[in-house]
């Protein structure tokens, strides 16, 4: 795209307003973005843009096609164009363009290509380095001075949040290693489209390959932790003020600071003090509360052992079935769960084991789920915690009904409505497996006896276990099933020998695809001639599907079609023939 010459803007200034002309250009490039460039046109067109960008001035970032186009751009930003661009862009704080919505959008996308920048610059760049550095302080600066107002202002708080994973090392913008709690939907923007695929911007939601922030970041997130200690009541709410703290509790958490259990046991005396009365407790209330509740299970995911032992053991044991039943608090119980140490999980397993079927009748299949994620990770408690997950569901006695366990967990749906007094009479199939289901019966085939889930799917039949691999949530339980080290081989070929007349109709389906993929990667030599054998004698059928296309790639279905041949070949050939055919077909 021709570079545009003349005037930039009507007036200096964040607020100023971009020349016509100026802003005339960064149209075309965004109406340019959104019909498609390809890998080696986009190379060309983002540095040039960028230049243009950073020549025009910050004004840029607060004009709509400028703010699209830098948003789509600036994960693809060298080092050294970079450099140029982000001082200008942190410059005046709140005053600045962090007090803007378009932006603040840009700066937070400026600020997610720091830390990849810096790992993938080649050759001697130290001044563009440290330009960048020095322009990532200044804005800390302004923020340690100034952080009530930005943590409460609507666009401040996207910067801050930025800022802090940036000094954490944390991944780029829109993204964190561990989900926000009450986090809003990511901005819709314009991104990079490659002719006929769609093209991801190097950068974007991953940190480079060996980047790690730079050794003055360091000082720069604890100054920023001292700050969120000293405000700390003024940033409990708004839900602005409470995401940042969320996100500070975070960075430190990824950058293994002793500031972090500082900020951390300061939250949780403000949220959670200790109450004089035995049979209350601060903690119950505050998990209870829907504001107070984000903060506290942020706190308990970056708190140690010892302080969630303390905590379990101060102000939680014996209130756990309120808390489990609770529509708000019981996601703090999973959080407690998710993190908690053996002793911990096993006091709980004793208290809420037996009542597991409250938090399931009330909707909140997740205390199950967490708690099941928690005895994977500590295999002495897997046994009682089957039982007791069996027995809220009413399949753990009669023995008969443990081989529908699949089909009454994998649907959330206790046998016969939960009586436990009926028959063990046959049930149909009672519909898809659902998400919560799925990743309880997940955890179950990863305990060291996963045999009654392995049992109850081998009496399914086979057109449910293909319905199975069909649905997202069923997918992720074939994966579970093929790749668990605890499952024998053996009864991992009796499941999936039951698909046998379904490998076409998977092969063609986007989860089922993915399914076959696993399976060929999972299975002996036998199962693999039993897919391709069902498979090649559909190939035209395959040809003709983008998710069949993939599989006959992946499963070298030609490959294994010649070979075929070759041995067809070997069979009928005449002895002076076969030495030379077999050494083919070894080859």
């Amino acid at each position: 795209m021709e570079a545009r010459r003349g005037p930039r803007a009507e007036s200096s200034g964040p607020g100023a307003r971009l020349e016509p002309g100026t802003a005339a250009y960064f149209r075309r490039a965004r109406d340019t973005l959104q019909k498609g460039l390809s890998e080696e046109e986009l190379a060309l067109f983002a540095p040039n843009v960028l230049a243009e960008a950073v020549a025009a001035g910050p004004a840029v970032a607060l004009d709509p096609g400028g703010t699209q186009v830098l948003q789509a751009l600036l994960p693809r930003a060298p080092l050294a164009l970079l450099a140029q661009a982000l001082p200008p862009l942190v410059a005046g704080g709140l005053g600045g363009l962090a007090g803007y919505p378009l932006g603040a959008r840009v700066l937070e996308a400026a600020l997610a290509r720091v830390l990849p920048a810096l790992a993938e610059a080649a050759g001697p760049q130290e001044e563009a380095a440290g330009r960048t550095e020095e322009a990532v302080g200044r804005l800390a600066a302004a923020v340690s001075h100034d952080l009530v107002a930005f943590a409460r202002h609507p666009a401040g708080s996207f910067v801050l949040r930025a800022l802090l994973r940036v000094l954490g090392g944390g991944p780029g913008a829109g993204t964190s290693e561990l989900p926000l709690a009450g986090a809003g939907p990511k901005a819709k923007g314009v991104g990079p489209k490659a002719k006929g695929a769609g093209l991801k911007a190097k950068g974007v939601g991953q940190k480079a390959k060996g980047a790690g922030p730079p050794p003055t970041f360091r000082p720069l997130l604890e100054q920023l932790a001292d700050a969120f200690q000293e405000h700390l009541l003024s940033l409990l709410a708004p839900p602005s003020a409470s995401l940042c703290l969320q996100g500070a509790l975070q960075a430190l958490h990824r950058s293994q600071s002793p500031a972090c259990s500082r900020l951390c046991d300061a939250l949780i005396g403000q949220l959670a003090p200790p109450s004089p009365n035995p049979a209350e407790s601060g903690l119950v209330r505050a998990l209870q509360d829907p504001e107070r509740s984000r903060l506290l299970e942020a706190a308990m995911a970056v708190a140690g052992p010892g302080r969630l032992r303390e905590l379990f053991q101060q102000q939680l044991r014996g209130h756990l079935r309120g808390v489990a039943t609770h529509r708000v608090a019981n996601h703090g119980l999973q959080r407690l769960l998710d993190h908690a140490p053996a002793d911990v999980v096993g006091e709980v397993l004793c208290e809420l084991g037996p009542a597991l079927a409250e938090p399931l009748a009330q909707g909140h299949p997740g205390v199950l789920t967490a708690l099941a994620g928690a005895c994977r990770r500590h295999p002495a408690l897997q046994q009682e915690a089957q039982r007791f997950l069996f027995e809220a569901f009413c399949c753990w006695e009669p023995a008969e009904r443990r081989l529908a366990c699949v089909r009454l967990l994998g649907t959330l749906r206790p046998f016969r409505g939960g009586d436990k007094d009926k028959e063990a009479e046959p049930e149909p199939w009672l519909g898809p497996v659902t998400l919560q289901g799925s990743l309880l019966l997940q955890h179950l085939l990863h305990f060291k006896d996963p045999g009654s889930i392995v049992g109850g799917l081998e009496v399914l039949p086979p057109s449910a276990l293909a319905a199975l691999a069909r649905s997202p949530p069923g997918s992720r339980l074939w994966d579970a099933l093929l790749t668990s080290p605890t499952v024998f081989p053996r009864a991992r070929r009796r499941v999936l020998g039951k698909l046998k007349g379904h490998f076409l109709s998977l092969a063609c389906h986007r989860n089922g695809s993915r399914v076959i993929d696993a399976a060929w990667a999972s299975a002996c030599a036998a199962t693999r001639v039993a897919i391709a054998e069902e498979l090649a004698s559909h190939r035209e059928v395959l040809q003709r599907d983008p998710h069949g296309r993939g599989v006959s790639r992946s499963l070298a279905l030609d490959l294994f079609l010649r070979r075929r041949h070759l041995w067809e070949r070997l069979q009928a050939a005449p002895g002076h023939r076969r030495s030379v055919l077999t050494a083919v077909l070894e080859d």
